[in-house]
């Protein structure tokens, strides 16, 4: 069982060699960072209302390299200082000060949802750190119309739910992705509901429901900068499944396009790749182990 009582990862690899744990002084507050493996390093940034049980999975399967996984600011086990007013630069920078810390270099980042645009900021800001970023339909949703609009459904809906029963994180989560599910004309599947047994993921992101709310949300209407993107001399790969939502496709295409390199297609993911551990890993390995040459 871990802290909050919850089961185990449902994905978890059995006999996996445990994670080496610690808290790290970080910018102001602690953050809780857990590092498995030898060789290579890849950082995996979740969204940032989700932490590092999330993405343990795909972290035990990425054998032969040195793998972080942490807790976002504000969520789990890290501190709160200055939360929830922090925006996709303040995590970008923790998760720069993480790396130093831990004394990696030369990192590959995997960031998905907000956690693309975490790896975006973080990439751009430290490239002296990164060698590739990975961005994962990262929710950039001011880049299109339907994102906007989606992102003005969401906050609405929030709001008015937040106002008959203030503090209901998790209430406010579920509204959320009903709402979502309506506007984007698949109500058959919840927007964020998981495949059959993989409940324990929906209840994990609901201990962690406040910053979904208060942090998460707000990082959708962030805008990345053009021409930062443009020229950024790390690797940039930005990616989305064939198998997730039009909204998020066209804003990772978008986003492409503004790099000037094909969009990365993941054959049958949606937006929450880490349901699918084992593609997910084969992934990063992938583009881990060639590099673009330019773009």
């Amino acid at each position: 069982m871990n802290h909050w009582g919850l089961g185990p990862n449902p994905d978890a690899l059995s006999g996996a060699e445990p994670a080496r744990t610690g808290h790290y002084d970080v910018n102001g507050t602690s953050i809780y960072a857990e590092v498995r493996g030898a060789g290579p390093a890849v950082l995996l940034i979740s969204a940032v209302c989700e932490d590092a049980e999330v993405f343990r999975a795909v972290a035990e399967r990425l054998t032969g390299f040195t793998v972080v996984t942490y807790d976002h600011r504000g969520t789990s086990r890290s501190g709160r200082e200055n939360w929830p007013a922090c925006g996709a630069s303040q995590h970008a920078g923790d998760a720069a000060e993480l790396l130093r810390v831990l004394d990696l270099h030369d990192v590959t980042v995997f960031g998905s949802g907000t956690g693309g645009i975490v790896g975006m900021e973080l990439a751009i800001r430290n490239p002296e750190l990164v060698r590739a970023a990975l961005l994962y339909e990262p929710g950039y949703f001011g880049l299109t119309d339907d994102g906007r609009r989606l992102q003005d459904v969401v906050c609405r809906t929030v709001d008015n739910h937040l106002a008959s029963s203030p503090e209901d994180w998790a209430g406010a989560a579920a509204v959320l992705g009903q709402a979502s599910a309506e506007y984007t004309g698949n109500v058959s599947r919840g927007f964020f509901e998981p495949p059959p047994g993989k409940q324990w993921y929906t209840e994990r992101r609901d201990l962690n429901a406040e910053a979904f709310v208060k942090n998460d949300i707000r990082l959708g209407a962030e805008m990345p900068d053009e021409d930062a993107v443009a020229n950024c001399p790390v690797d940039l790969r930005i990616a989305s499944g064939t198998a997730g939502r039009a909204v998020f496709h066209d804003v990772a295409t978008v986003l492409a396009s503004t790099r000037g390199t094909m969009l990365d297609v993941v054959p049958g993911s949606g937006h929450s790749f880490h349901y699918d551990p084992d593609a997910m890993a084969n992934y990063i390995r992938e583009r881990a182990l060639h590099p673009a040459t330019g773009h």
